[in-house]
């Protein structure tokens, strides 16, 4: 036990003098699982330890923020494992730093001290003990007083996200606000009275007060505070009049009220409530007053003296702690029985009981009541004068008889509800003798106040998404009027629209429906108190109400599908672009964070947290040339919300590959050829790049000293200069290069061995003809070939005419659906003697030609001469020698009829030297070689027969390099392979498997997609079936009958 106790001893001692200390920070309210950094980097433990594999664990598992964070043993990373809460843990100092000690184990052990600092962010609003208190003040408090108000206590503890000032509304009125800042940052928060109170006036306040923390994103806390006016003894009574006359009978009987005195106190309660006495006892064995009432009573019969007159002070006093009194004067009078006093008679029209009720509206002068006075005395005795007590009201002799009542000044029942009114009159003997009449005059209430809302603001907060129905707040109002007049009903403005209800008697405000802050963060609206009076009035006061937001909006991106550009060698960590989102909603539920898929993290990209995309590592567009991912956008909401969007990101190319040469190569780099205008080889190359970067120029660097080949730059076809001489085999070495166009322009070179060797044709061109016989075989030529061009119009016109006339005739269709003649039949026998079985049909079509060089014989074999075909070589190199422009047939230096119908400069494209064989050439899509089609017609007396399975070159084959040409002339010749690109149709036109990417076609056709064509088409002719010097055009639609007929392998033309 003891060892256990020093090893922990020892462990603490170390753990305070560690070594390896790793320092970090974190806000609060970050979402679990949320990477802090990594403990070995940060302490820089590797580093110094130089240790490759390291576990690292809690030294102390036990220790109190062992649930808050998590240690990857692998490698150290530091991670939360929930919500922190800064105001939720136990800090020990304000920093809020959380240490504790991390275990690396690597086979020895050391100690890793691992400092947290949290910190404080403003996710609390300040907060009062209560939301609503009551005070009670004085109305005689003195301007200055001040009432202890709660502070409010705010949770955050940063340096500006506590409680830092403190606001009233309504400000600089009656109330303000005194606030002081103690020594621990908190604050003593006093009411303070700016002005004098008057229960009388005012008896209640309400006001808010509101405690602001420093946050960027401000909180708010209210307090409301209502504010009672105690009443204070401060209204002594006030009697109705100023002295009290009575003239009193001397036989009066004893306990006869002679007189009331009445007094009124503007206060409340106990201030209010009055209690009469006669002063200072006098006279107290003959009069008497009620206490409560003010009556005064005669105790025994009196006894009249000459000028005797009893006066003595009436006090009221009120019920106040420290109570007010006021005095009045009571002058009682005792008249001889020998002389009468007058006798008063109020006559109230309107009213009973000594009460009559007038409107407050009444108008000056408006009669009250009548006054009847009889004495029935004589002389001085039995006149009289009359006078009224109250200041409100007057008394005015009439003509006819007695006094009337009217009003004085105007009336307003809020202030006096009754007027106690007394009539004196006396009479004029002496001593004159008093009588008194009184009557209460009640004042009606009309409605000539208007609801008061007890605040000209009311605010309120409320949650969106409430539950219908919820309780937004409550407004009160109150009518000085009574009765109808004051029966308040509450009714919401119009420009509340239809969000909100209030009950008609409490005046509580609800919701009624659903809020949503992103639509209406505020609403501000009127509400109305409108009283019962037949001509209703309305109060108004403006109420706030601020919809609170929740986390309930996903963040949307601007865009489903982002796409991005980006050159590939860029550095890694280059900008590429920027994604982007928005959140409707507010604070922390709309601040977002992006980030990357993890399925997608084997891609060269990463997202920042604002949404930038850069690069991760160096692109290569020839490895891959597009990339694909998603990026996910989250809010900080709790729970907290997400959406996802695409992002594709081209790669644009660099010029980073240089050209490769496949041909000519170390293992194939000669060719041989005798002299010719065609092409002799090809140079093949390609280029990984893209776009500009792969277009290559192909150039001569060494080697034509002479000026013996031509290069073109385009195409790498290597021709013979044709000014070039020959006149023995010439043997060259040449330096051929490939650049591309690309910046800088990257270049690759090769060796090519040329043997250029000639034959006698050549040899005899360039023998002057000096003897006068070849201008008579020239001429002899000329003439045999007009002759035969004219039977080549004739034949030419009879068949376009049959032609026609088999067009025209609806006949069943032959092959390909083409109408054929009334002759053709696809099954029968056939009507020709010869057995050949395209014998009747090529019949119309047989003509004999003038054969042309049938390249030195290769081609001049007997099976190539059938009777029944058209020997006609046509040439095949679709683009001419650069440098050759001449006849092809009079072997003049100048242009001349070349049989086409315009010169060689019309149509510098087709020109031909002595040599070109004019045959149509089809190239196999495996060798490139020409072939040559022999066809096979089908009997009229047979279906046709059917062709041979044909075979469309793949996708691979269709990708192949070009084979260059070894031989400009003795070139073998391979059989091609057709089939139906339509499974349905098995006599589909034949379809080229040449592939034009790769290979030139020297024989262009008319509409840039058949395999055979003429030289020229048929529009471009004056008769599209006429040519001289041995050429011939073919009818397009002939050829298409043959050659769409059949799938074969030799056609001869």
């Amino acid at each position: 036990m003891a060892a256990f106790f020093l090893l922990c001893a020892l462990s603490i001692f170390e753990t305070s003098l560690s070594e390896f200390v790793a320092d970090f920070s974190i806000n609060e309210q970050g979402p679990p699982g949320q990477l802090i950094g990594n403990i070995a980097t940060k302490s820089n433990f590797l580093q110094k330890a130089n240790h490759s594999s390291v576990t690292y664990t809690y030294l102390d598992k036990t220790n109190a923020y062992a649930g808050l964070f998590s240690i990857t043993e692998s490698n150290g990373d530091l991670t939360t494992t929930t919500t922190i809460d800064r105001e939720n843990i136990q800090c020990k100092d304000p920093q809020c730093i959380l240490t504790f000690d991390v275990g690396a184990n690597f086979g020895d052990f050391d100690v890793i001290t691992v400092n947290v600092h949290v910190i404080d962010i403003n996710d609390n609003a300040p907060q009062f003990p209560k939301s609503l208190i009551t005070i009670n003040i004085s109305e005689t408090s003195s301007v200055g007083h001040l009432v202890q108000l709660p502070s409010a206590v705010d949770l955050d503890t940063g340096e500006n996200n506590g409680v830092q000032n403190y606001e009233i509304f309504p400000a600089n009125v009656t109330f303000g606000l005194q606030t002081k800042k103690k020594l621990d940052g908190s604050f003593d928060v006093k009411l303070v009275l700016l002005e004098n109170l008057d229960r009388e006036k005012k008896a209640f306040y309400t006001c808010k007060i509101f405690a602001k923390d420093g946050g960027v994103e401000q909180n708010i806390g209210t307090l409301q505070v209502d504010i009672n006016v105690l009443d204070d003894n401060d209204n002594p009574p006030v009697f109705g009049e100023s002295i009290y006359n009575k003239t009193v009978p001397e036989n009066t009987l004893p306990g006869t009220t002679i007189l009331r005195v009445t007094a009124t106190d503007a206060d409340s309660g106990l201030n209010g409530e009055l209690e009469y006495h006669i002063s200072q006892g006098a006279y107290s064995d003959i009069f008497s007053i009620n206490n409560r009432t003010g009556e005064i009573l005669l105790l025994k019969k009196l006894v009249y003296e000459p000028n005797e007159i009893f006066s003595f002070f009436v006090e009221a006093r009120d019920k106040g702690a420290i109570p007010n009194y006021a005095q009045v004067k009571v002058n009682i009078q005792i008249q001889d029985a020998g002389n009468n006093p007058p006798v008063v008679k109020v006559n109230l029209v309107s009213g009973s009981a000594g009460k009559v009720l007038i409107s407050e509206l009444i108008n000056i002068d408006a009669f009250v009541a009548h006054v009847s006075v009889e004495d029935s005395d004589t002389g001085k005795n039995g006149e009289y004068v009359c006078s009224i007590s109250s200041s409100f009201f007057d008394i005015k002799p009439l003509q006819s008889k007695g006094y009337k009542v009217v009003v004085k000044i105007p009336l307003d029942r809020e202030k006096a509800s009754e007027h106690n009114v007394t009539v004196s009159c006396h009479d004029l003997g002496t001593p004159p003798l008093y009588s008194s009449v009184s009557f209460i005059v009640q004042v009606g209430d009309e409605n000539d106040n208007k609801p008061v809302f007890l605040q000209p603001t009311y605010f309120a907060s409320i949650e969106e998404n409430n539950p219908v129905g919820v309780t937004v707040t409550k407004v009160s109002a109150t009518d000085n009027d009574i009765d109808l007049n004051a029966q308040i009903q509450y009714v919401l403005h119009s420009d509340a629209g239809s969000s909100f209800s209030i009950n008609r008697i409490t005046g509580v405000i609800n919701a009624t429906g659903v809020l949503d802050r992103e639509t209406t963060s505020d609403y501000l609206f009127r509400v109305l108190a409108v009283d019962g009076g037949k001509e209703p009035k309305t109060g108004t006061a403006t109420v706030i109400v601020n919809i609170t937001d929740i986390n309930d909006n996903k963040p949307k991106f601007s865009k489903s599908l982002f796409t991005f550009e980006v050159s590939e060698l860029s550095d890694p960590y280059t900008h590429v672009g920027r994604v982007t989102a928005q959140d409707p909603d507010l604070g922390q539920n709309a601040y977002l964070q992006y980030s990357m898929s993890s399925q997608d993290r084997n891609v060269p990209f990463e997202v920042s947290l604002n949404g930038t995309v850069i690069t991760r590592a160096e692109l290569d567009r020839e490895y891959m040339g597009q990339y694909n991912f998603m990026v996910y956008v989250r809010d900080s909401g709790n729970p907290s919300l997400n959406s996802s969007a695409y992002v594709t990101v081209y790669v644009m190319d660099a010029n980073d590959n240089a050209p490769r040469i496949l041909f000519p190569n170390k293992m194939n780099n000669t060719v041989s050829s005798t002299v010719t205008s065609l092409p002799i080889t090809k140079i093949i190359a390609e280029d990984k790049d893209d776009g500009i970067n792969r277009q290559l120029t192909y150039f001569i660097q060494t080697g034509n000293d002479k000026n013996m080949f031509n290069l073109h730059s385009q195409t790498g076809e290597l021709f013979l200069n044709h000014n070039y001489q020959f006149t023995t085999d010439q043997s060259v070495s040449l330096i051929i290069c490939v650049q591309d166009g690309g910046l800088p322009v990257k270049s690759a070179c090769t060796q090519l061995n040329v043997e250029v060797s000639i034959n006698n044709a050549t040899i005899a061109d360039e023998k002057p003809e000096t003897d006068n016989k070849y201008i008579y075989i020239s001429i002899g030529v000329i003439i045999f070939t007009l002759i035969i061009s004219a039977g080549i119009v004739v034949v030419i016109l009879v068949i376009r005419k049959k032609d026609s006339e088999r067009k025209n005739n609806k006949s069943s269709p032959g092959p390909l659906g083409v109408p054929m003649q009334n002759g053709y039949a696809p099954t029968g026998t056939s009507t020709l003697s010869n057995s050949h079985p395209e014998a009747e049909y090529m019949e119309r079509k047989k003509v004999t030609l003038n054969a042309g060089t049938n390249r030195e014989g290769s081609l001049g074999s007997s099976s190539h001469n059938y009777s029944s075909n058209i020997s006609q070589n046509v040439s095949t190199n679709g683009r001419a020698h650069p440098c050759d422009s001449n006849s092809d047939t009079s072997g003049e230096t100048i242009p001349s009829d070349s049989g086409r119908g315009g010169s060689e400069d019309d149509n510098p494209s087709t020109a031909h030297t002595a040599d070109d064989s004019r045959s149509f050439d089809f190239y196999h899509s495996q060798s490139m070689s020409p072939s040559s089609f022999i066809s096979s017609l089908p009997r009229k007396d047979s279906k046709p027969p059917r062709p041979p399975p044909c075979h469309i070159p793949s996708s691979s084959d269709k990708r192949h390099s070009a084979v260059p040409f070894h031989s400009a002339h003795n070139m073998p010749y391979s059989p091609i392979s057709y089939s139906s690109h339509n499974n349905s149709d098995q006599w589909d036109f034949v379809k080229s498997p040449y592939n034009s990417s790769v290979h030139k076609d020297y024989f262009n056709l008319v509409g840039g997609g058949s395999l055979i064509s003429t030289n020229k088409s048929r529009e471009d002719d004056d008769d599209a079936a006429t040519t001289t010097s041995g050429s011939y055009t073919i009818n397009p639609e002939d050829l298409d009958d043959d050659l769409n007929y059949r799938c074969s392998n030799d056609f001869i033309v």
